[in-house]
């Protein structure tokens, strides 16, 4: 069975609203490459109009929205002015990314989060020991951040304390999320142990990212055979969105109960 991925998404994101972030209002016209558009609205009226068209320019590394965007970055709104930053560090604004590392040492934990959520979007992949030695904190929402951050940044060396953050219990769910996405082997035994946690959204991260990790051969084979067993158990979890992700985890794996078990999922919503 080939993954469809945008239904798994969908799915993902019925069962587990944290899986899915809001959507950008300019989808189609960053599908279309329509950056007339999107220069267009970033003096529409509305804030999350304009913040929306600011970072779609980003995604689009249009440089001849630097200006349009710098000019944003005095916009009476905080939210625009987040936005045309984080754009203009797409756009490889070297200033701004190194901005957002020297606020990962604010004593506010608004900042340091918002900080390094723009780090992670912008794909600033020098900001990595940075985001690594401000993840030591006791605050779940910094640590949150700075774990989804990692996980977008794709960097290995992020992975034994994505692992120490998922047993301390500290934003488990978005460090074995980032794990997943980062897609390294190293992550693999602390994901096993992961499904057996009681708490029912780690568990279903926990599966879901060592699918990933089987489907990228990513994984650490010695473990193969316990995790599939372990996955297999959960397919009965009391908790749907356990049950999902473990059929998601074992279609990774090539499973073929586990590829029935999610076209069942798929099928019947």
């Amino acid at each position: 069975m080939a993954l469809n991925e945008e239904q798994i998404a969908e799915r993902l994101a019925e069962l587990e609203p944290a899986w899915a972030g809001r959507s950008n209002l300019f989808e189609k016209q960053i599908a279309a490459k329509d950056t007339k558009e999107l220069h267009a609205r970033l003096k529409d009226q509305l804030p999350g109009v304009r913040a929306d068209a600011a970072e779609a320019l980003g995604a689009l590394a249009d440089k001849t929205a630097a200006g349009p965007l710098k000019s944003l970055l005095a916009d009476p709104e905080p939210v625009v002015r987040r936005s045309a930053a984080i754009a203009l560090a797409m756009l490889g604004d070297e200033a701004l990314s190194q901005e957002f590392v020297k606020a990962l040492r604010d004593p506010s934990a608004k900042v340091v989060a918002g900080a390094a959520e723009a780090i992670g979007i912008a794909k600033y992949t020098a900001g990595v020991p940075y985001l690594l030695k401000a993840y030591r904190t006791d605050h779940p929402r910094v640590a949150a951040s700075i774990a989804t951050a990692l996980g977008r940044l794709g960097d290995r060396q992020a992975v034994p304390w994505l692992v120490a953050a998922m047993k301390s219990g500290l934003a488990p769910v978005e460090a074995a999320t980032a794990l997943g996405e980062i897609g390294d082997s190293a992550g693999t035994r602390g994901l096993c142990d992961a499904l057996a946690h009681d708490f029912p959204p780690l568990r279903a991260a926990a599966a879901r990212a060592l699918g990933q990790l089987a489907r990228t051969g990513k994984f650490d084979f010695v473990l193969k055979d316990g995790a599939i067993a372990s996955l297999h158990r959960l397919l009965n979890d009391p908790d749907l969105r356990v049950q999902f992700c473990a059929a998601l985890g074992l279609a990774g794996f090539g499973d073929p109960v586990g590829k029935q078990k999610l076209e069942a999922h798929l099928s019947n919503p």
